[in-house]
């Protein structure tokens, strides 16, 4: 009994560790897709992002000897939430700071709660009506000054929010998506599928933020970059939720602000305003609040099982 208590104590550790990993070199491949958006277009990041996961996973999957698993239908809606979710953020790191974008992705757990009581039907208590509410206020906050300065462009990251949301929601409802390796492999191929198709679109009705834009030589290594750094931030995130539980990890996502500000401030000279700074506050104090409540709701759960 000691021993499973033990060896279940060191694989939470473990995940808790992978996703600590993650969610600090996260930031890093946003900053390199906000530097390489002032000469090529998100869509295409977005592309090349993905097609060089699905190469570098391929080549993972032999020189660890662990064999792809079949395709799954589960995987196409996996796919084209995740390739909408980073145009987007892409889309918005062109206009908005570092920070600024981040901060305002992080509704994300609470437009997940709202989704699954609408379409898993979920319980909701007050416990999540009060973190969404103080979520939405958050948000609201950071908007304020941002869209006065951005625009409509203030709403991408939410966008991407919202998919991601409905991503993560995708994965709750799939009963079975195989490895990690195998999941993010088929999920980079469609992705990289239907990017090529906005991508095709994008020429023929030139329009500039689904366009392809000549790549020049000179960023072929930031672009290698870009691609490992989004790979093992991929399979850091899968390592970490097959070793420990959701609600151990969520948490953890909010660390991703402090690397970004001091990104922000030190590759393009971006200081969040007290504004940003207040409404993100507020939102990782919501998506926090949330986090524990799960938390001892599963715990509950687990004891009446028993």
């Amino acid at each position: 009994m000691k021993t499973d208590i033990l060896q279940q104590s060191k694989s939470v550790n473990k995940g808790m560790l992978f996703m600590l990993l993650a969610v600090l070199l996260l930031p890093f491949t946003d900053a390199i897709a906000k530097y390489l958006s002032t000469s090529l277009s998100p869509t295409q990041i977005a592309w090349i992002r993905f097609f060089m996961q699905v190469v570098f996973i391929f080549l993972i999957s032999l020189f660890i000897k662990q064999k792809i698993e079949k395709f799954r239908l589960s995987y196409i809606f996996l796919g084209l939430f995740v390739s909408l979710t980073i145009i987007l953020l892409f889309w918005g790191l062109r206009y908005l700071p570092l920070a600024n974008n981040i901060a305002l992705f992080f509704i994300e757990p609470m437009v997940l709660t709202i989704l699954s009581v609408i379409f898993l039907k979920e319980k909701i208590f007050y416990n999540h009506i009060i973190a969404v509410l103080i979520g939405l206020v958050g948000t609201f906050i950071i908007i304020r000054p941002n869209f006065a300065l951005y625009g409509i462009a203030s709403f991408l990251p939410i966008a991407s929010a919202i998919c991601y949301a409905l991503y993560l929601m995708s994965i709750r409802m799939a009963s079975n998506l195989g490895n990690s390796i195998s999941l993010q492999f088929w999920v980079g191929v469609v992705a990289t599928f239907f990017l090529s198709i906005v991508i095709l679109f994008g020429e023929s009705f030139n329009i500039e933020v689904f366009s392809f834009h000549k790549i020049d030589s000179s960023i072929w290594w930031i672009l290698l970059i870009l691609g490992i750094g989004t790979t093992i931030v991929q399979l850091l995130v899968s390592s970490a939720f097959f070793h420990a539980k959701a609600s151990t990890l969520a948490s953890f996502q909010y660390l991703e602000i402090i690397s970004a500000t001091i990104l922000g401030w030190l590759m393009f000279n971006e200081i969040p305003d007290r504004f940003t700074v207040l409404g993100a506050m507020i939102v990782i104090f919501a998506g926090i609040y949330l986090v524990r409540h799960e938390r001892k709701a599963n715990k509950a759960q687990n004891l009446n099982q028993n």
